[in-house]
């Protein structure tokens, strides 16, 4: 195997995915942001709403590798000094060494389940926008919550120029296929793959 389908192999392990998954959603961030103050392109509100998830899977997919790397170095010990702990809990020491021997493994695979869910939530968030686009459905988008506003703050308002972004018109597309669409396919694909890892075995334990 040569050095690059070594590397795309370790890192696409439950134990590892999560990183490079996290990696994946600070690349579509810091695109969105460039087009924002580079682009003039202002996001509207349900472009905030994908932003927020791309965050939150950045934040699940450094932790998830974090508490990965953290049982991987210990587990040799537990194997021996967790299976005395547990006897009582399993028929006899057999199970319970077997039961820690997978649960290292499982813990991993768990974080590629949430990356997974968290794409498919990122998927949700940018294929309802780009429907909306498209003119599938309409979404209620509202720019701001104007809930206890007084007649001052709306007349200073009018004195006030304000950009407001409609969620309903692409402000940039690529062959045909918007932002909110872009971000759709990647999700997409991002939890497809997410799901695959969760069959493969941690980087540190090739056999499970």
């Amino acid at each position: 195997m040569s050095v690059v389908t070594d590397t795309l192999d370790l890192w696409t392990r439950p134990d590892r995915w999560p990183l490079l998954a996290a990696l994946g959603s600070a690349l579509i961030l810091a695109g969105a942001y460039a087009f924002e103050i580079f682009g003039n392109y202002p996001p509207c509100p349900l472009c905030i709403e994908q932003r927020w998830v791309h965050i939150w899977i950045l934040i699940a997919g450094v932790a998830g590798f974090a508490i990965a790397q953290l049982i991987r170095r210990p587990d040799a010990q537990i194997l021996k000094t967790g299976a005395d702990a547990m006897r009582g809990w399993f028929r006899n020491r057999l199970q319970a060494l077997y039961a820690l021997y997978k649960a290292p493994g499982a813990l991993a695979r768990l974080a590629s389940l949430i990356m997974a869910g968290l794409f498919g939530w990122s998927a949700y968030e940018a294929g309802r926008h780009a429907g909306m686009e498209y003119g599938f459905w309409q979404i209620d988008c509202q720019a701001a919550n104007t809930t206890g506003m007084t007649i001052e703050d709306v007349m200073g308002a009018f004195e006030t120029a304000t950009n407001v972004v409609p969620c309903d018109e692409v402000a940039w597309s690529m062959l045909g296929i918007s932002m909110a669409g872009y971000n759709f396919l990647f999700s997409v694909a991002m939890g497809l793959i997410s799901l695959v890892i969760l069959f493969k075995g941690p980087s540190w334990r090739p056999d499970l």
